[in-house]
């Protein structure tokens, strides 16, 4: 305590001095200006993530090796390729100098852009594959706009294809006006397919199948066909409507009224009324 002025600067007498406190950092890197995007250049693998590692380039600030960049070839697990300590030669992808960031590979450019190049055309194929798969039936609907159709009337179709909510079916467009020519394709609802209820489309027709269905409108480029007839697809709807059950919603049953009285017939008449009580004994 020899020395000590206060004693309220007794507890700081065998405390270090705060110069000795600081971290000790080794010499800093070269400033991420200095290096040049595209160039090659050595590193030593500092880190291993799961979605890549971080290389030390000699730079203020170590780079990243994402997972992607590895190899030509799909990588799931970056210990497949990499180890920690392991020297390697990367590519200078990019450098954003404000955020500190640098952006590395082991890909030459031919490789990055091959690859980029395959992934693209795998994320347009089915994109390809559905626009050339989709019909351009315009002019055949503008003719039978113009020329008419009986919507009570069964034709023939082919189911083409099959989804959650429904199936398409192409028909004939001379089976629905003598006058037309050409095919179309149109929109069974899955609540159209049958008169009871239908759990899954599957269960009631399947690609290539041959089925009996009604044009009951066109609107633009949508077609939309039945597989009820028109007594049957009203009494679906009423029967819906009124027992509450999946359907197209209607205004519910015509003799509400009617259904209401008796309901209220059979209802046991409760009456609440004042309790006298002599206390006058």
């Amino acid at each position: 305590m020899d020395g000590v002025a206060s004693t309220d600067e007794a507890h700081n007498v065998e405390r270090p001095a705060r110069s000795s406190l600081k971290k000790k950092r080794g010499p800093k890197g070269k400033p991420l200006s200095e290096f040049e995007v595209g160039s090659m250049v050595q590193g030593t693998v500092r880190t291993i993530t799961t979605y890549g590692a971080f290389i030390d380039i000699g730079a203020s600030t170590d780079g990243l090796l994402h997972i992607s960049q590895l190899s030509s070839t799909f990588v799931g697990n970056v210990n497949d390729v990499l180890q920690a300590g392991q020297e390697v030669e990367v590519r200078i992808v990019s450098i954003d100098t404000d955020k500190g960031q640098v952006a590395l590979s082991l890909l030459t450019q031919q490789e990055s852009d091959a690859s980029q190049q395959a992934a693209k055309q795998k994320r347009e194929r089915p994109q390809r594959q559905q626009q050339n798969n989709r019909r351009d039936d315009s002019a055949v609907l503008a003719s039978l706009e113009k020329k008419g159709w009986d919507s009570n009337a069964f034709v023939e179709g082919t189911v083409v294809s099959t989804v959650d909510f429904g199936c398409f079916v192409r028909i004939d467009a001379s089976k629905l006006n003598s006058e037309c020519e050409g095919e179309l394709d149109g929109l069974v609802h899955i609540s159209a397919l049958a008169s009871g209820r239908v759990g899954s489309v599957g269960d009631i027709v399947k690609i290539d199948d041959k089925v009996q269905v009604r044009v009951k409108s066109i609107n633009g480029s949508k077609v939309s066909l039945t597989m009820l007839s028109a007594d049957e697809e009203e009494t679906k709807t009423e029967s819906s409507s009124f027992s509450g059950g999946a359907g197209p919603v209607g205004d519910g049953a015509k003799d509400w009224k009617d259904l209401l009285v008796k309901f209220d017939d059979k209802m046991p008449v409760f009456k609440n009324g004042p309790v006298i009580q002599d206390r006058r004994k």
